[in-house]
């Protein structure tokens, strides 16, 4: 799984040399999906949260099973300053983690509109999969519906144990370019392409 880390520019030379240093809880990442909104979304976040008027950087590199454990899930109570679990232990459990966010949500979605919409809140991960039961085609009609997708994932994020070595960083993204399914199309353009 690809994954984007953010920092800002000004850092990016340090990034390069000695690799994604992890803060008090490990390295926070979020998963690259191919929908650039969404892939933005921590960067954007960053800057409206921080205030602080810097530009950021995304450095994308792949997970391996020597960045876990691993917490998956809403960044409320997983910040730098909280102490919190990193239950996931394998990279097979993390997909499952977001495989299950996402099913979750598609329940969620049936129930939208309806009066029993609050009466079934703890059934919302297996009405999702009786949903994709009925409809095989319902989770990938899902991973392409931008907007859906950003309703899902938009303040979820990945918080690794170990830091990032610069040999594994794949690519850098300034902040104005475009990416997520760019990024494959653009597969041949060399690592650390771009503005610093």
């Amino acid at each position: 799984m690809l994954v984007v880390h953010w920092s800002p520019v000004n850092n990016s030379k340090s990034i390069l040399k000695n690799g994604i240093k992890k803060e008090t809880n490990g390295v926070y990442c979020f998963p690259l999906t191919g929908h650039q909104s969404l892939d933005r979304w921590w960067m954007k976040a960053l800057k409206r949260f921080r205030k602080d008027g810097k530009r950021y950087n995304g450095f994308i590199f792949r997970l391996q099973e020597r960045d876990l454990p691993a917490y998956f899930g809403h960044f409320v109570g997983h910040t730098t300053s909280d102490k919190f679990e990193k239950p996931i232990q394998t990279l097979i459990e993390l997909g499952k983690e977001i495989e299950d966010t996402i099913i979750w949500r598609i329940g969620e979605r049936v129930f939208w509109n309806t009066a029993e919409s609050f009466n079934h809140f703890d059934d919302y991960l297996e009405r999702g999969r009786a949903e994709m039961r009925e409809n095989p085609k319902k989770y990938k009609e899902s991973l392409t519906d931008a907007a859906f997708m950003e309703y899902i994932l938009e303040d979820y994020q990945i918080v690794l144990t170990n830091r990032i070595t610069a040999d594994r960083i794949i690519r850098v993204i300034p902040p104005m370019e475009e990416f997520g399914r760019i990024l494959y199309k653009n597969k041949k353009q060399k690592p650390f392409a771009g503005e610093f």
